[in-house]
């Protein structure tokens, strides 16, 4: 029998989402149309009048039946909430993917963390990590009142996950197997992750990738990372990594001859999908990133006058820019075949359109002492350089606005882009996507404030001119 409008007993009613739409919805938590939808899934709250009697007196306002809400939906089918902030973490793998394909990766960590119930075990800072994300991303994602729940637990869980990574990382042997080993490297992934959602300066995170998952695949080493788990780790790192190195301008080991080896062995693996010519873009993104920490060590090191050796030097770096700049062309010519996904197909274009302003910016910010060698360098003209700016902003608005593809992987593109907006235009575009990432990663707001201050210091010269 149906429950009448002065009944007090649960009445089941659709969720948020499911009532705006006007969808069927399960009454579960979550319902089936959230988790196919992979959106967040909520149930409006009793108000404490609606606790009381049937006629409450409220400011004289007479109120009644009519203006009660329904009563909540039940509860996640879990005794506790660990079974909620593992669900928001899936949410947040969903919603932050790092290469554009399917997150495979998702089955080899949960393998993982299916140690961590055991006390002692090293899969238990790994646990921790993902319980710190996924509470995160539920304290994110959620509009009641008990927002603050998630947040202090997501803290205690990265803490947690800190305090037994250490105790891991100091076991480590030359013993350790292979699962171990993942496991590690995985948690040092998610509490980097984690740093980029808390931490502005972003100074966390690149202490983790320097001296954490960097170091930890070093050790490993390249025939690690040939199959496996460790195999699944570096496909989803190597993109960070190499974001990290041409973000701050710094060296990289994947520059490094074996692991250069290691990535075309990988690029020539057609047999598990896991590997598209995507990922060949990213060997051409660390030899520039590598070209250009060379080619400032000569600057700044460069006597004046220059020497017959600083000239030979100069015509190397001149040449060496030439030939990446002939190998993202024939990679661009050779992508155009790819059968990759779309997301796949708008990470690859954003990437080219930045690594080939970029590889530009090698030369051109130092005009001058190029033109005083009389060299031939591989500059952009204006008009490339407007058109690969304004290929950054359609493909990552695209991509913020509707697909799968992490945030953060548009932080370097736009990074590139934001020096070279001159038009205020051109600003607000590139501000307006950093504030959306912003929204999940709060490391955007220091790429902000540092292209914020490029801004100004270019007007100011302008306006000495």
């Amino acid at each position: 029998m149906p429950t009448g409008p002065f009944d007090r007993r649960t009445k089941r009613s659709r969720c948020t989402q499911c009532a705006t739409s006007h969808s069927k919805c399960s009454g579960h938590y979550p319902c089936t149309q959230c988790q196919r939808r992979r959106i967040c899934c909520g149930f409006p709250t009793l108000p404490s009048s609606a606790r009381g009697g049937i006629i409450a007196l409220d400011r004289g306002k007479h109120l009644t039946a009519k203006t009660f809400t329904t009563k909540n939906a039940p509860q996640a089918p879990l005794p506790d909430m660990m079974g909620s902030y593992l669900y928001y973490f899936d949410i947040f793998i969903q919603r932050n993917n790092f290469t554009g394909r399917e997150p495979s990766f998702l089955a080899d960590v949960k393998s993982l963390m299916k140690v961590a119930h055991r006390p002692g075990e090293p899969g238990s800072p790994l646990l921790s990590a993902a319980l710190a994300l996924g509470s995160m991303q539920m304290h994110n994602l959620s509009v009641d009142t008990k927002r603050h729940v998630s947040l202090r637990f997501a803290l205690e869980s990265y803490a947690q996950s800190i305090s037994g990574l250490r105790d891991a990382v100091s076991s480590i042997s030359s013993h350790m197997d292979v699962l171990t080993r993942a496991g590690i490297l995985w948690t040092t992934f998610f509490l980097g992750l984690f740093e980029l959602m808390q931490d502005a300066s972003g100074q966390l995170w690149l202490r983790h990738m320097v001296y954490g998952t960097s170091q930890a695949l070093i050790a490993s080493g390249p025939s690690a990372c040939t199959s496996g788990s460790t195999r699944t780790f570096f496909i989803q790192a190597r993109t960070f990594e190499v974001c990290r190195s041409i973000i701050f301008n710094e060296s990289t080991f994947l520059s490094n001859p074996d692991w250069l080896q290691l990535t075309g062995n990988l690029l020539g693996d057609s047999l598990t999908g896991e590997w598209s010519p995507q990922d060949a873009l990213l060997d051409l993104v660390v030899m520039c990133s590598n070209l250009r920490v060379r080619t400032a060590q000569f600057v700044e090191a460069l006597s004046a006058p220059p020497t017959v050796d600083n000239i030979t030097i100069a015509q190397q770096l001149a040449a060496e820019g030439f030939c990446l700049r002939d190998a993202l062309e024939s990679w661009k010519m050779e992508s155009a075949s790819s059968a990759a996904t779309e997301d796949e197909i708008a990470l690859a274009k954003t990437f080219f359109a930045a690594t080939s302003i970029y590889l530009s910016g090698n030369y051109d910010y130092d005009m001058q002492l190029w033109q005083s060698f009389k060299i031939p360098i591989p500059i952009l003209s204006l008009e490339d350089v407007t058109k690969h700016f304004d290929a950054i902003i359609l493909f990552s608005r695209a991509a913020l606005k509707g697909s799968s593809l992490s945030p953060l992987l548009f932080l370097f593109p736009l990074r590139v882009a934001g020096a070279r907006a001159r038009e205020i235009k051109q600003r607000q575009a590139v501000a307006e996507m950093l504030c959306r990432v912003k929204k999940d990663f709060v490391v955007a707001k220091a790429f902000l404030t540092e292209l914020e201050g490029l801004w100004g210091r270019c007007d100011d010269l302008e306006r000495q001119v």
